[in-house]
């Protein structure tokens, strides 16, 4: 299953039509521009934590605090921030395409953001690298939307 799939599939689950997932999907890769291109694979941090929303959690029972998925364009800024960051002896990458990202922040109400950081390894914000937001809301409010229009 390619990551369109994966993400109308997603939105099909929460409700909305195949239609307006395919709308917003389009809509995510304007956002987002070469890195939302189909093909593109982007790379997240796994940590045993739930730190990125990766491992197996409850859309029930999220967490007390909201989740940010930070992904990377390249695998070396990746292993770059979770150095610095001391985010594990050992970091684990993960290699996903946009689908897949947003079918996330569908899924799991914990994750409340997706950041997709700049090649620029060195800016930070609230000790997070400087990047490309999409909000859990703002991807829902674009599939209501989408999904009123169709």
């Amino acid at each position: 299953m390619d990551d369109a799939q994966l993400f109308i599939m997603a939105a099909q689950h929460a409700g909305f039509g195949a239609e307006a997932a395919a709308a917003t999907l389009a809509w995510a890769r304007g956002y987002l521009g070469d890195v939302g291109q189909p093909g593109q694979r982007l790379y997240i941090f796994r940590s045993a934590s739930n730190g990125t929303g990766t491992s197996e959690l409850s859309a029930a029972t999220p967490p007390a605090r909201p989740r940010t998925l930070l992904a990377f364009r390249n695998a070396d800024t990746a292993l770059s921030f979770a150095q610095k960051a001391g985010l594990g002896r050992a970091p684990r990458l993960a290699s996903m395409g946009i689908g897949h990202l947003l079918a996330a922040l569908i899924q799991r109400p914990s994750i409340t953001t997706l950041i997709v950081a700049d090649d620029d390894d060195t800016s930070l914000h609230a000790g997070l690298p400087v990047g490309v937001r999409i909000e859990r809301g703002a991807l829902l409010d674009q599939l209501q939307i989408a999904d009123c229009r169709l």
